[in-house]
């Protein structure tokens, strides 16, 4: 399975993103994934070591600032 079919299959569920250059975890549901990787997350929030700073709303991740993509579990 190609990397974008990955993440694609991931849409309509909670997932775990870190960027770079970013210490903190986004976790949001995904909405959307287009062919640069560019995430649309609803109900996003920002965690460090585990706990939640923020509510962010609803973002856009730029694909090529994505580190790591996960299934976010709580």
């Amino acid at each position: 399975m190609l990397p974008n079919q990955m993440v694609k299959s991931l849409i309509g569920k909670t997932i775990r993103v870190e960027m770079k250059g970013e210490e903190n975890d986004l976790v949001g549901k995904l909405e959307g994934v287009d062919d640069y990787m560019n995430l649309f997350l609803s109900n996003a929030m920002e965690y460090k070591n585990g706990e939640k700073l923020r509510n962010l709303g609803d973002i856009v991740l730029r694909g090529n600032n994505v580190i790591l993509i996960q299934p976010y579990e709580v």
